[in-house]
């Protein structure tokens, strides 16, 4: 056992140093599985032994190594993808080309070309020929619903033509009702001009409030957009060390950040970096 756990170290390494997949024998996830299986059993048979510290490490590093290569093989994918299936050039055209990473175990060739297939899949469902076969289907006219009439109300006719023109003659021929009281005439209430003074001094001194604090009034339309600071300061880079091995990650400015390695120190933004202070793998250092 004591040398299959060295070879996993080794494994590991390879993994962290070199961009592609490092060779592994076909039946190595069976290997790891009987591996972790023994160390397990050797634990319970003797709690004394150091079997459990030896399971624990190997955990991590088998997981450190699967995940790795999941990200390389994930990577080629979307690379060959990128390379075989043309979008908005023209007709769509789909020509694999052959960059199968190498070292696959049987496992990892089946991933792989499932993500061809997926990645193939949702491209032609984004594909101009896809899009422009949708928008030529002809439309339903939808025809708005005929109004429901109740039985309890009855409908209620419109006057004819005739009896319109009876009705307007007669007001025609009316008298005028002549309103013999006369209107009071509305009186303007003059402000005093102390009055005026004060009112313009309040507003001078409000608008010079509100120009310091935008908050100063709640009657005012004035309005300061907080959510702009907040996204600019978490956008604002800071530098920080590496306590701990971090894989890249993709910053909110849409970077590519990491791999990361103790006592690195990096520059990313604020609101990736708070992440890494939550979880104690970084702090913040001042140059």
């Amino acid at each position: 056992m004591d040398q299959f756990y060295q070879e996993l170290r080794k494994i590991q390494k390879k993994e962290r140093n070199n961009g592609t997949l490092a060779r592994v024998e076909e039946t190595f996830y069976n290997e790891i599985h009987e591996y972790l299986d023994g160390l397990r059993t050797q634990a319970i048979e003797d709690p004394f032994s150091n079997a459990h510290s030896i399971l624990k490490e190997a955990q991590i590093i088998a997981t450190e190594i699967c995940e790795r290569r999941e990200h390389k093989i994930t990577d080629a994918a979307v690379v060959n993808i990128h390379r075989s299936y043309h979008l908005f050039t023209g007709k769509p055209q789909f020509d694999l080309v052959d960059t199968t990473p190498l070292n696959l175990t049987p496992e990892e060739e089946r991933f792989y070309y499932s993500l061809i297939e997926t990645l193939k899949n949702h491209r032609g469902n984004i594909s101009l020929e896809k899009l422009s076969d949708e928008d030529s289907e002809p439309k339903t006219e939808i025809k708005p619903k005929s109004t429901q009439t109740t039985t309890l109300v009855p409908p209620i006719e419109a006057p004819k033509n005739d009896e319109v023109l009876d009705r307007l003659d007669k007001i025609s021929k009316a008298e005028p009702i002549v309103d013999e009281k006369p209107q009071p005439v509305e009186k303007q209430i003059l402000k005093p001009q102390n009055d005026a003074v004060a009112e313009v001094k309040h507003k001078d001194t409000l608008k010079a409030d509100i120009e310091d604090n935008p908050n100063a009034a709640d009657e005012t339309d004035e309005f300061f957009d907080f959510e702009s600071q907040k996204l600019a300061k978490d956008m604002e880079l800071v530098t920080m060390l590496v306590f701990d091995d971090v894989g890249p990650i993709v910053g909110v400015d849409e970077k590519v950040y990491g791999p990361f390695r103790p006592q690195d120190l990096v520059t990313l933004p604020m609101v990736n970096a708070k992440i890494f202070f939550k979880n104690r793998k970084g702090r913040q250092v001042k140059i």
